[in-house]
């Protein structure tokens, strides 16, 4: 079988032709197909099938359009199965067209980034090739036109975008001229477009061409947007005008590359390597995006404006720090995803694995960023400090984006950074890298509860969220609303379809086994926590250990100096580590608290690590001040010298 929705509805058999001539009929399997594998509940059916104002009769009528749908299908039909509560239709994603291009565009786009032109160009003219007219175009329901027809027909310039930079960048830049005016003209808004245009003008020998549709395009915007253009297109314009060899990569012309000087345990030679010649493909090297990625707006918008700046006087450093489990690396993907308009020269990543015993040595990853640049093997330095100046060199003026995932501290950190102002460089870390002297520090909080349950229904489909919603709010809570273990329930449930929303939050208010219903396979919350708190120093381990068993629901560094019978200078550096590492939280001024999952997790720990005699000497110092006075430290209390 294969049902086609990227044009006029088409199902197809090995009879040829099905018709679907009703368009109820066509309404309820192109709601179905465009859910596939899921349940669809009959009542969103019904507001699909009669735009939000179905009849007093429709659980009726929608049984008899079911059943007409199933005998249109021929020995197909009994693939649309009735189940509690709604139908699902059970197709292979081959046999669905909007699935098989996605597929396809997404196989090309990889290939792109990874320098296979030719292999690109197969896949997404394959994918393209799949349309034979605008989505749905045959399907009279608002609510799918507004539900899918733009996102599938946003994939498709995409995909167009992706065609298109593959054909520049095997030199068939006069090929795709007219192609690109036709798009600009019915996409004015789409940069992507303007600029690829201009590419393929200035590599056509019309330089002068390319710089008067920078032009157009600007009047364009001004006139209907009110703004200027953004950071590619200007980026783009500057390097027209200066005729940059950069440019000759992008339009597939081979190009030699003048060898790169020697270092310094190779002075006196002539030589170094053989010349490079030919294009070398831009690094795009952020791993894949997390499909249920959910919110962060704000942060978002603070990063990218960061990242968009031109007119820097220096390199623009960024750190996203936060607990363990927030979202921290799926947060640096994403923004290095929208901001490759402005790091036109590629992005660099490296997992700097800095909660893992041993961490990526900054020696090694400056090896592998100098590879990816282009520098031969025998021309890389041995030491740490001679690949740092050699890696600096090499950037300077390509605008590259680096992306530092999971540091240690700064002092991992500092070898990594560019020093040309073109250069950006993001981070993510458990600590808050305070030393980094200039960097622009975002803390990342948990998901609010609307994005919480959102990135659920991503997973297990918005039908068993909505079902029960109090349950949902409960889980979200257990969960810290913290991605990680959001994302291990969304994947429980969605392997155990039998499984409730309400039967998985009871499970997880058993504190006793809260952590181990927190872990599927290598996702696993309790060692994401355990890395942090073992790597912490005995003394601020057994803080955070100890400071969680009393119930109370905040602490100043003076009680919190009275609980572990230690002087305050020791417990205010202690209470800064755990700062810095987010295993507590600052409330105010010196008071500080836990979040419910990390005062879980310390007391699970404290069962461990801790003597049960130490423990109760801690409940019993708590007993001794009355609940209502933890809100203010006792004045004057000095305890252990």
């Amino acid at each position: 079988m294969e049902f086609a929705i990227l044009g006029p509805m088409l199902v197809l058999d090995d009879e040829g032709v099905r018709a679907v001539p009703a368009a109820k009929q066509r309404i309820l399997l192109a709601a179905l197909l465009t859910r596939r594998g899921r349940v669809v509940p009959s009542d969103l059916l019904a507001e699909m099938v009669w735009d939000g104002r179905p009849p007093r009769s429709a659980a009726i009528t929608l049984r008899n359009y079911v059943s007409r749908l199933r005998n249109a299908l021929g020995a197909a039909g009994d693939r649309v199965e009735t189940l509690a509560g709604g139908y699902r239709i059970n197709i292979e994603a081959e046999e669905f067209d909007a699935q098989r291009f996605e597929l396809l565009r997404d196989q090309g786009v990889a290939a792109l980034r990874q320098g296979a032109f030719e292999l690109a160009l197969e896949l997404l003219d394959r994918a393209l090739r799949l349309w034979r007219g605008p989505a749905l175009v045959d399907v009279p329901s608002d609510r799918l036109q507004l539900e899918q027809v733009d996102r599938l027909a946003e994939g498709r310039l995409d995909a167009l975008e992706a065609r298109l930079e593959a054909e520049l960048r095997l030199g068939r830049s006069s090929a795709v001229i007219a192609e690109l005016r036709r798009l600009t003209a019915e996409h004015p808004g789409r940069e992507r477009f303007w600029a690829q245009l201009m590419t393929a003008l200035y590599g056509s020998g019309r330089q002068g061409e390319a710089l008067a549709v920078y032009r157009e395009v600007r009047a364009i915007l001004a006139e209907d947007i009110g703004v200027e253009p953004g950071s590619e297109l200007r980026e783009l314009h500057r390097r027209i005008l200066c005729g940059e060899p950069w440019l000759e990569v992008q339009c597939g012309r081979p190009r030699r590359v003048a060898p790169l000087p020697a270092g310094p345990e190779r002075a006196g030679s002539e030589q170094v390597g053989p010349e490079r010649v030919g294009p070398e493909p831009l690094p795009f090297q952020i791993p894949p995006q997390e499909p249920d990625f959910v919110g962060r707006l704000a942060e978002i918008s603070v990063l990218a404006t960061e990242l968009d700046r031109a007119d820097r006087d220096a390199p623009c450093l960024l750190v996203v720090s936060g607990q363990p489990g927030v979202g921290k690396s799926a947060l640096a993907g994403h923004v290095a995803r929208r901001a490759r308009s402005s790091s036109p020269a590629g992005t660099l990543f490296a997992d700097l694995r800095g909660t893992d015993r041993e961490p990526a040595s900054p020696c090694s990853v400056l090896r592998t960023f100098l590879l990816t640049l282009g520098v031969p093997a025998e021309a890389i330095p041995a030491g740490t400090a001679e690949r740092t100046a050699l890696y600096r060199s090499v950037l300077v003026g390509r605008r590259v984006l680096v992306v530092l995932d999971n540091a240690r501290d700064g002092a991992q950190v500092r070898p990594l950074l560019p020093a040309d102002p073109a250069n950006a460089t993001l981070i993510t870390s458990r600590s808050r890298l305070a030393d980094l002297i200039g960097a622009r520090q975002v803390e990342l909080e948990p998901l609010t509860g609307g994005e919480a349950q959102l990135l659920l229904s991503r997973t297990v489909g918005p039908e068993r969220i909505a079902a029960d919603p109090a349950a949902a709010r409960r889980l979200v809570t257990a969960c810290g609303r913290l991605p990680l273990a959001l994302r291990i329930c969304a994947a429980r449930l969605s392997a155990r379809p039998l499984w409730t929303v309400r039967y998985l939050a009871d499970r997880l208010t058993d504190g006793r086994r809260l952590f181990d219903e927190l872990r599927l396979g290598s996702l696993d919350l309790r060692a994401a926590l355990t890395l942090s708190h073992d790597a912490l120093d005995p003394a601020s381990a057994r803080a955070f250990r100890l400071l969680a068993q009393p119930d109370i629901p905040a602490f100043w560094t003076a009680t919190a100096a009275e609980l572990l019978g230690q002087s305050r200078r020791e417990v205010e550096r202690i209470l800064e580590t755990l700062l810095d590492a987010h295993l507590i939280s600052a409330l105010a001024p010196d008071r500080y608290g836990y979040s419910d999952l990390l005062r879980a997790f310390a007391r699970e720990q404290c069962l461990r690590w801790d003597s049960a005699q130490e423990r109760s000497r801690v409940l019993m110092r708590a007993a001794l001040r009355p609940v209502g006075e933890w809100h203010r430290p006792r004045m004057g209390l000095v305890v252990g010298g």
